[in-house]
């Protein structure tokens, strides 16, 4: 319940709190001011104010950033926010399209059998035996930098893992008692698929999807940072990392990748928590 109510929370900040932080402060998302980075080149530290003409003496009256600024005198804040958006749009889009294709394969693969079954288990086998974001910086390369590739890229690499927990669910229910009176009576299998297979197959799903929602955040945030992920300026916390150690300030500045890094850590360690708890849920303590 700890990690849901943080990821509700998370929710707001992103979605009510974004703006809100930049109406506050006054400061947008992109905006870069040059009284937020001093003379030697380092950004204002948190609960900071902007530093007056001469770039060394703070401003009593200044500017207050509370998180402080980035290496481009942004503040970390509204950033930070905005950055969230990304993380959720890429927790829910991505793991939406992988488990819409695992759904499909999947069922196809259970329920038909025969060439069917061995074509999409044999792509299946291939896409987990290789390294997945080796090869999602190819392809994103050859895409190029956008949040609509990075949710293509990583359904990309994602889709097989619900397709194959789809598949040793429909071949359990295929043969089972349910299925057979549901032929005797007439059902035709678009009917059986939509009312008696899938709705058994959903708990797994469920839970999968609570899982790895992280994974697919964490794996966001690696494009980002290896700079094929979503394009600056568009805040993201990959991107916001890659900078402070593109700069090399983090050694003197260490909030630059502490403030990404911790919302990284927190949000990863909520959704696990929460997808352990779903699983306890449905499935109980014992497993």
């Amino acid at each position: 319940m700890a990690a849901l109510g943080f990821l509700v929370a998370l929710v707001l900040a992103a979605g009510a709190g974004a703006p809100i932080a930049a109406h506050w402060t006054g400061h947008g998302p992109n905006e870069q001011i040059d009284a937020a980075v001093g003379a030697d080149g380092v950004p204002i530290g948190p609960l900071g104010r902007a530093f007056k003409a001469d770039s060394v003496t703070p401003n009593p009256h200044g500017d207050v950033f509370v998180l402080g600024a980035d290496t481009i005198g942004r503040d970390m804040l509204v950033r930070l926010l905005y950055g969230a958006r990304v993380s959720l749009i890429v927790a829910v889009g991505a793991t939406g399209i992988s488990l819409l294709a695992g759904v499909i394969f999947g069922l196809a693969a259970g329920w038909f059998g025969g060439l069917t079954d061995a074509v999409i288990s044999r792509a299946v086998e291939a896409g987990m035996a290789f390294p997945a974001l080796l090869l999602a910086i190819g392809v994103a390369v050859v895409l190029g930098p956008g949040l609509v590739n990075v949710l293509v890229i990583i359904a990309l690499f994602t889709w097989y893992y619900p397709a194959r927990i789809v598949r040793g669910e429909v071949l359990r229910i295929r043969s089972s008692t349910l299925v057979e009176a549901a032929r005797s009576i007439g059902a035709t299998d678009a009917r059986i698929l939509r009312r008696h297979v899938l709705p058994q197959v959903t708990a797994p799903l469920v839970v999968y999807a609570t899982t790895v929602i992280a994974g697919n955040i964490m794996f966001e945030a690696g494009l980002s940072y290896l700079g094929v992920g979503v394009p600056p300026p568009t805040a993201s916390w990959g991107q916001m990392l890659s900078d402070s150690i593109d700069s090399g300030l983090f050694f003197t500045a260490p909030f630059l990748a502490i403030v990404p890094g911790f919302a990284l850590v927190l949000t990863m360690l909520a959704f696990n928590v929460f997808g352990d708890g779903v699983r306890e849920a449905l499935y109980g303590d014992a497993t």
